[in-house]
């Protein structure tokens, strides 16, 4: 058994070598990690040494070349955008997997674990797409498959984000329906909420973190249903969120006595029920909000209001219309 192991480590690194070999033989001149990423791509394109067509395309970390139509992709962080996309990759990592928005789409996608290399190795990648800022682990990945590194927050909201990904894709017209789609069920739903709620009403997005007991108040971006609530259903942040926070900043850390300072008429809020194990006996003020006393807190279900990726911000923003309208 142990000389099988070592003959199976062997074998991969041998794999690996190869691998990196082949992808450094044929990358493409890197520019200056700088540039920005862009959907363009050089309109030459050349079949590499398994005569499989490939492109020239711009990203943050340069010029890199990757196959026009992959059909073997291993994503970490963009299951779900490559889902809409019509793309269903070979791999994806555990906590992708886990997300409960796609559970009815992710038959037959390999498990990653936790950024496995041997596994990804194992599933033979013809790109990688990752949302990993760290260049040791994109460095890793390049040694594998050619890899479209998009950093988390690269892009300001999804309309980019999967237009981008449909561009350097090959997947352009599938990117447009969705996103038509996607600014219609946004157009209905804004619809159904100026009907329940006046314009100068002010919404509030808090919420409590378990790991480091505190609590927070969210802007526009990617974190607990800011981007929906703020910038496609366009609700109005109490002035202190707009001012100071808003196109500035994801969240912040508040404490107890500032709190006032930030609610809304209405809050929305994420996991409120362990309000009691960050303040204790303090909680008075919390109490005291016209928000509370009016019933006009709505508790966010954090498996759905976790992400940003395009499923759940349609999911979220139809929970927004069902929990006001209902109200």
């Amino acid at each position: 058994m142990f000389l099988h192991h070592i003959s199976k480590f062997i074998f991969l690194l041998v794999w690996v070598a190869l691998l990196a070999a082949c992808s450094n033989s044929t990358s493409g001149t890197h520019t200056n990690a700088n540039d920005g990423p862009s959907s363009s791509s050089e309109s030459a394109v050349a079949p590499n040494a398994s005569e499989t067509p490939t492109k020239i395309i711009e990203t943050m970390r340069g010029k890199i070349e990757i196959p026009v139509k992959p059909e073997r992709i291993v994503t970490d962080g963009y299951l779900p955008e490559l889902l809409v996309l019509g793309l269903k990759p070979v791999g994806s990592t555990r906590w992708d997997l886990e997300n409960k928005v796609i559970q009815d789409r992710i038959d037959g996608i390999a498990s990653t674990g936790e950024r496995s290399l041997e596994t990804i190795v194992e599933l033979a990648p013809d790109l990688i797409v990752t949302w990993a800022g760290d260049v040791s682990i994109i460095q890793q990945y390049e040694k594998i498959a050619p890899t479209l590194a998009i950093p988390y927050g690269s892009y300001s909201d999804i309309h980019e984000t999967i237009r981008y990904l449909g561009g350097v894709l090959d997947k352009e017209a599938e990117a447009e329906q969705w996103l038509a789609e996607f600014d219609q069920t946004v157009e209905e739903a804004r619809a159904e909420l100026a009907k329940v709620i006046k314009p100068e009403d002010t919404f509030a997005l808090m919420g409590v973190f378990v790991v480091d007991k505190g609590f927070y108040v969210y802007g526009d971006g990617g974190y607990r249903g800011g981007e929906a609530l703020y910038r496609h259903l366009q609700l109005r942040p109490p002035a202190k969120q707009q001012e100071e926070m808003i196109g500035k900043e994801a969240y912040r850390q508040i404490s107890y006595e500032v709190l006032d300072e930030y609610a809304g008429d209405y809050i929305f809020i994420d996991q409120g029920d362990l309000i009691s194990d960050i303040w204790g006996d303090n909680q008075g003020l919390w109490n005291s909000l016209d928000a509370v006393k009016n019933n006009r807190v709505f508790k966010l279900d954090p498996d759905l209001f976790w992400g940003n990726d395009p499923v759940s911000l349609e999911l979220q923003i139809q929970e927004v219309v069902k929990m006001l309208t209902g109200r």
